[in-house]
């Protein structure tokens, strides 16, 4: 009966339970279609990799939960910052709704909300956690240091007298002086010149 094929199934799963049989279902949604549309990106696990990982891009990103106390209070400045950065072609802000991506914030271990992190070729697919202040000023204080890409080969606009100077005086140099040079870029606009651009094409 009803009652004999439900206690069947019980007994079946406590014992693929304590085998360690069963696979976690953790919940992720499709890729919404206005997910880029606004300044601050909406990441999901069918796009995080794509975006996050882009080498081309400076990521930073919010995992939060809607009814956090703390993230509503983040929300103006992170808003105002993805506004300032949403025509930067080195730098993407993005968030991530932890209530509904239970899968994408559980494999970064968010353990609090907000949790904010950024990735780019440094940190590699694991991100670093973001520590400074959350404050609109430090926010873009740490891109502009860290993330943003101030100058680079394809839009030398952007670049300093002295690192365009750098660039030119770099073209056609050995392989060896290349990477002996490229040492030192640290010491010129804290090190953010492009250099993986550097390495491909002076």
């Amino acid at each position: 009966d009803d009652y004999t094929v439900e206690a069947e199934n019980i007994k079946a799963f406590v014992a693929k339970f304590l085998a360690g049989e069963l696979k976690q279902h953790l919940m992720s949604e499709e890729i919404p279609e206005d997910w880029d549309k606004e300044a601050v990106k909406v990441l999901v696990g069918k796009n995080f990799h794509e975006v996050a990982m882009n080498a081309e891009k400076d990521v930073l990103v919010e995992f939060y939960a809607p009814w956090c106390g703390h993230c509503k209070a983040l929300a103006p400045a992170w808003n105002e910052l993805g506004d300032s950065y949403a025509g930067s072609s080195s730098v993407v802000i993005g968030d991530v709704d932890c209530t509904v991506e239970e899968d994408l914030c559980s494999r970064f271990e968010v353990r609090g909300y907000p949790t904010l992190k950024y990735f780019n070729t440094e940190t590699g697919e694991a991100g670093e956690d973001y520590q400074s202040g959350r404050d609109l000023d430090s926010l873009k204080e740490f891109i502009s240091e860290n993330l943003e890409i101030k100058c680079s080969l394809e839009d030398q606009e952007k670049c300093t007298d002295k690192e365009t100077a750098y660039i030119a005086k770099m073209r056609g140099k050995p392989a060896e002086e290349v990477a002996a040079a490229l040492k030192r870029l640290d010491g010129m606009r804290g090190g953010k010149i492009g250099r993986a651009s550097c390495r491909e094409r002076v």
